[in-house]
């Protein structure tokens, strides 16, 4: 019998539900070095740091709470970091919404310039939903359309949020509050990053962002529609992290197996891959509210506001005026929540470790997201180096390596122990042997293909020390290995029966016999030798540690690792960790961070470089773990990876399109990269240390000649 139809679905209100964690986020209290106050503010404690600033709790001067980021001293005497920093404020201040924080109050004029938002005492949709589980579906939806009403604010002020994920909605008492703006820019300051870099959150990037074209709001539609089936299922669409979650976006479908109606519809209209065919927010809201099918809904006609990718600041319109200083309460709408925020409004929001990571900027602050701080890109905030820096030689590319299909270019490089040849995946599932000298393919692998016949991408590619074998780990959880002069597959390896594996890191030990493989399924070594034994399993460091990236010592008895642990919950912070390859067991924690994006040994053995969330590379002794130094002010982006010269003193330094050389042995910035046009990926250094090859986003392979190190 059909059932009456009552009307529209009523949506509940998400305050209060019961079993969500509703406790404030910890206060630290004040240290030596902490102000007491900020403008007319008195500060009570310590929300949250990042690379930019810190994010206190602070009281007006009536009693009321507020947050209030304050930008470290020495960033702040950047004059194009002022600049941005005003406009950014000023983008905020344009947005008002019942679903969004405001900016209460500001001073970009004093030596540490401040920022006070409303504080929101209530925890992260991510943070709720991994100590709880999934959301009822009345939660969901009701969720999803008060978020589309937020981002309807954000998008009537002229900006895009293009970071929109579970760690950036805050759950308070009177709904969602979207936070973090640090990626969104107005419409109308164009040209706020000069790298050109992806800045979003991997499994929450629409297919256009990645593929570096023009966005429009649309970009935001699809990252709700990521957002509603985490929030119903308790998992990411997309699965994985880095690459291959970027490969899923681009060419399979969202994985919605176990998301209830109607919330899967909203999804699935959501995550389309073609803008055009994504929902307007009117319409997801409409949809939330009556689970019916599609029609149009004429009371809001779609406007789409236009922003380029990769735009030019120098080349920006004037921006606004900046804000001026206002009494508490008198704010206009703004947005935000997440440490790294002083940067430009970056929130104290700590980015839960336990969701994917973000490609290119950090993960700002330690903590439950609740202050509500604008954030801008950490990337377009940062100064530039310091005028004490020796100004480093520019090198541009020798050669150029491309003919990959459009979306599909290379992940993974790796040159041969002879260094002749260059050995690139990609997306499209192929590995190719380049000859470095004639810049021509030599032989084609793959590609691998998955049930279906759909090509798997190729994440990252690794040879063996004699050169005989090389490794191709895709993104699913498959590594392949190839005899290189037969040209044939040899072996194959499965490193976790499940789906949502990605496999980003390989590593082959020094004397060739051990294979180190990272991935959701954890730290591996494998049998790496031709035989028998070949592509057998002989040890799961930890098969509770979401794997990164893996790299043995110079002398093989050591592999590093760079994870974080599944169990941890919300709480799980990276860590990078010296395991005893004989014995398989941890033999030292180096450090533990919000965002670890990379390690890698020193030529001589003797040190580690890590690449972390606060864009400081840490310098570790390899034979005890102790702190020996950092590099500041690498870049003036935040970094995604280091990787040091097989030969020398060179450490490399890179994300977004900026390359940067040190002579490690002089603490001397001596060697810039120019002339790539997108994000770097992945980079490898010659086994003399006199080439570079970077593989770009832009679907080309970049090679530089740097002198011997």
């Amino acid at each position: 019998m059909s059932q009456p139809d009552h009307g529209p679905r009523a949506v509940p209100h998400l305050a209060g539900a019961p079993g969500w964690p509703a406790d404030p986020p910890p206060v630290r209290p004040l240290g030596s070095g902490d102000p007491v106050t900020a403008g007319p503010y008195r500060l009570e404690g310590l929300l949250g740091s990042g690379g930019m600033g810190r994010v206190y709790l602070a009281r007006t001067p009536a009693g009321s709470a507020v947050a209030v980021k304050v930008v470290h001293r020495e960033y702040a005497a950047d004059a194009s970091f002022r600049k941005r920093f005003e406009q950014e404020v000023s983008a905020a201040r344009r947005v008002q919404g019942l679903y969004t924080v405001p900016v209460v109050d500001a001073d970009l004029s004093t030596d540490e310039p401040w920022l006070a938002t409303a504080y929101v005492p209530g925890p992260a949709l991510h943070d709720a939903v991994a100590a709880r589980g999934p959301l009822a579906v009345e939660a969901v939806l009701a969720l999803t359309a008060q978020v589309a009403e937020a981002l309807q604010s954000i998008h009537a002020a002229g900006v895009i949020h293009r970071d929109l994920k579970p760690s950036n909605i805050l759950l308070s008492a009177d709904g969602p509050k979207v936070i973090d703006f640090g990626i969104a820019r107005a419409a109308d300051v164009t040209s706020v990053t000069s790298t050109g870099m992806l800045a979003g959150t991997p499994g929450y990037m629409a297919p256009e962002y990645i593929r570096g074209e023009s966005l429009t709001e649309a970009v935001d539609v699809f990252a709700l529609g990521a957002i509603a089936a985490y929030a119903a299922t308790a998992r990411p669409a997309f699965g994985g992290t880095g690459h291959s979650v970027l490969y899923r976006i681009l060419e399979q479908a969202p994985d919605l197996e176990g998301c209830p109606e109607p919330v899967r519809t909203v999804a699935a209209r959501c995550l389309a891959k073609d803008p055009a065919e994504r929902p307007g927010l009117a319409e997801v809201i409409r949809l939330c509210r009556t689970g019916g099918p599609d029609r149009p809904d004429p009371a809001v006609p779609p406007q789409r506001t236009v922003v380029d990718p990769a735009p030019d600041f120098h080349n920006a319109a004037t921006a606004p005026a900046a804000p001026q200083a206002r009494n508490p309460g008198s704010g206009q709408g703004g947005s935000a929540q997440s440490p790294d925020a002083a940067t430009g409004p970056d929130p104290a929001q700590p980015a839960p470790l336990t969701e994917t990571p973000t490609m290119s900027v950090p993960a700002l602050v330690g903590g439950i997201g609740v202050l509500a701080v604008v954030t801008v890109l950490v990337a377009v905030l940062l100064p530039g180096n310091s005028s004490d820096r020796d100004t480093p030689t520019e090198l541009k590319p020798a050669a150029t390596l491309g003919g990959y299909p459009r979306g599909k270019g290379p992940e993974g490089v790796a040159f041969s122990p002879d260094g002749a040849t260059l050995a690139t995946g990609a997306g499209d599932g192929t590995v190719r042997l380049w000859d470095v000298a004639g810049r021509k393919v030599r032989a084609r692998f793959g590609p691998r293909t998955a049930p279906g016949d759909t090509p798997v991408g190729v994440t990252t590619v690794a040879f063996s020390p004699d050169g005989r074998l090389l490794a191709a780990g895709t993104a699913g959880n498959v590594v392949t290995l190839w005899d290189v002069a037969g040209r044939r597959q040899v072996a194959s390896i499965t490193t976790t029966d499940e789906d949502s594996d990605s496999l980003d890191s390989l590593a082959f030990s020094p004397d060739g016999r051990l294979l180190a493989t990272a991935s959701e399924g954890g730290a591996q070594l494998w049998h790496a030798r031709t035989g028998s034994d070949l592509g057998k399993r002989v040890a799961v460091l930890d098969d509770d540690m979401w794997a990164r990236q893996v790299a043995f010592s110079r002398d093989g008895r050591t592999v590093a690792t760079v994870g974080y642990s599944h169990d941890q919950g919300s709480s799980s912070e990276w860590t990078v960790q010296l395991w005893d390859v004989a014995r398989h067991k941890a033999r030292k924690e180096l450090f533990r961070a919000e965002e670890i994006y990379g390690v890698s040994y020193s030529a001589d053995g003797k040190t580690i470089a890590t690449a972390a969330e606060n864009r400081r590379v840490e310098l570790w002794n390899a034979s005890d773990g102790r702190a020996t130094g950092s590099v500041d002010e690498t870049t003036s982006v935040p970094v995604q990876s280091v990787e040091y010269s097989p030969r020398g003193s060179t450490l490399a330094v890179f994300d977004g399109d900026v390359v940067l050389l040190w002579d490690m042995a002089e603490n001397k910035l001596t060697y810039r990269l120019v002339g790539n046009h997108w994000n770097v990926r992945t980079l490898a250094f010659s086994p003399d240390g006199t080439q570079v090859a970077t593989t770009s986003s832009d679907g080309v392979v970049y090679l530089w000649k740097t002198p011997a190190s």
